[in-house]
Formats: structure tokens, C-alpha cells, sequence
């Protein structure tokens, strides 16, 4: 496949496969897009779009619910599509903000690309423990160099049933975390902003602005970010506001006080 092609991949099943326009269509903003659609289950969707090229696949039944089979076979899908660099994103609820450079150009040289999740710091099994958990719902694979990867990250899934909506991830950050850390990039979070935009959720983050965000991925503030864009290339970075140092440690601690209460550096 030409170097030139931005290959976009997804799995899907039941509505969202009808649903494809949501967000999977907003890759199109990427020079040379080729979007391909795996559709878990017995028909193709009635409503399809030309601009996406659809690929039947039919449940084996062997991870149990339909989501979770979805979910993991995606890891193998990519290797139908001839490409030598695929990102690959939840269907119905990762939106494209801007622009983004070239997959191999994001790898920069390792085999698998991913951001960190909104909650970072997690057990996992194998290593024991990430400051760095990464979410799975987009990824950035050089199809040929991962195929071992992949391919242990589904052992794992049909080996065991842990649970249905994020065992795949697990199993993700379990195998790459533990295994294949040096073949990893970890991209920043404008890659794969998970926080909330313009409504509130129980311990998540909020933020105010989407300038400077890539790829948005929030299934409550989908519609929010929808009515954002255009957004800038990057976030305007403020001045500070000068301000002489305090002279006593009274003065300092009042200082310290007033920046965290106005300024919080830790999400908890």
C-alpha cells in the first residue's frame, strides 16, 4: 500500500454499524483517508456509507458477548487490510478534531502507539503496576511488527472471561506493559482526550476548550466537541502574572494556599 495513505480502522456490530457517520466519518479531514469498517455479524448495515469500505465478519462465538468478540478480534482484523500502518478507533465515538500526521510518522520508529488513559495509575497483572495504563480504544500499529503482540493480547481473551465491556483493554495493557514495553510509544494525551467537554461526570476531569486535541474521545461530549470545531492547532499558553516572591514563610504558605485552591496540579 502506498506510504501516502492514512488507513483508518474500526470494528463494529449491531446499531453503531449504522451509525458510522457519528464520529468515523470525521477521518476524512486526513489527507489520502481510506476507512475501513469491520462489521461483526450476520448482514452488513442497511445504511452505509461510500466513503467507507466495509468488511463482513462473522461471529465465532468464542469470547462469549458479541461486544467482547468485537473487541478482540479487531487486534487481528488489521492484518486483512495490506497496510503497513493502521490506526485503529473505537467506531462510534472518537472523533477526528484535526488533521493528524502519518501513523509511521506518530510510531517514530517503535511498533505500537497508544495514550495514557484518564486514570493513569492502575494494577495490571504481569508487571504488577502502570503509572501509564493505556486505553484502547485508539491505537497506532505497524501491522507487521505486531503480529506476535496481537496475537498473545487474544490468547489472553479466549483463555479466560473476566468481564465483558474492558477485558480487552486489560488484556492490552497486561501483555504490552509487561511483554513488549520497549516496542511501545506512549503519544500524548491530545491523541486520545478522554475528558469532558461541556458537562460534568463524576470523576472525570473538565475542560473548557478543545484547542490544540487530535483525536476527542468522550461518548457523552461527542455532540459538545462537534459544536467546538473548528478548534486551534495548539492551546494558547497564558503569561503568568509576575508577582515578587514572598518575603516570610507566612507570606509564602498564603501564596502556596491561594495557587492550589486557583490553580489545582493534581486531579484526584
Amino acid at each position: 500500500m502506498n506510504d501516502d495513505k492514512q488507513v483508518v480502522a474500526t470494528a463494529v456490530f449491531g446499531t453503531d454499524a449504522e451509525n458510522l457517520d457519528r464520529t468515523f466519518l470525521s477521518f476524512l479531514k486526513n489527507k489520502n483517508a481510506e476507512l475501513h469498517a469491520f462489521v461483526v455479524g450476520e448482514n452488513l448495515p442497511e445504511k452505509m456509507f461510500p466513503e467507507i469500505c466495509y468488511h463482513l465478519k462473522k461471529p465465532t462465538g468464542e469470547f462469549g458477548a458479541l461486544f467482547r468478540e468485537t473487541c478482540y478480534r479487531r487486534w487481528e482484523f488489521i492484518d486483512e487490510l495490506g497496510a503497513d500502518n493502521v490506526l485503529l478507533v473505537d467506531g462510534c465515538d472518537v472523533l477526528c478534531m484535526q488533521e493528524l500526521p502519518q501513523t509511521g510518522e506518530l510510531l517514530r520508529g517503535a511498533s505500537v502507539g497508544a495514550c495514557v488513559e484518564h486514570m493513569g495509575s492502575r494494577y495490571i497483572l504481569g508487571q504488577g503496576i502502570t503509572t501509564a495504563f493505556l486505553n484502547a480504544g485508539v491505537t497506532f500499529w505497524n501491522v507487521s511488527a505486531t503480529e506476535k503482540v496481537r496475537r498473545k493480547i487474544i490468547e489472553r481473551g479466549l483463555s479466560s472471561y473476566r468481564t465483558k465491556y474492558v477485558d480487552d483493554q486489560l488484556s492490552f495493557n497486561e501483555v504490552v506493559q509487561t511483554l513488549y514495553y520497549d516496542e511501545l510509544i506512549i503519544l500524548p494525551c491530545q491523541y486520545n482526550f478522554r475528558y469532558c467537554f461541556g458537562r460534568k461526570r463524576r470523576n472525570w476531569p473538565t475542560v473548557d476548550h478543545l484547542d490544540g486535541i487530535k483525536l476527542y474521545h468522550n461518548k457523552l461530549c461527542i455532540e459538545n466537541a462537534k459544536n467546538a470545531m473548528p478548534v486551534k492547532e495548539k492551546a494558547n499558553l497564558l503569561m503568568l502574572k509576575r508577582i515578587s516572591a514572598p518575603k516570610t514563610k507566612v507570606s509564602e504558605y498564603y501564596m502556596r494556599l491561594k495557587n492550589r485552591i486557583k490553580n489545582p496540579h493534581i486531579i484526584r
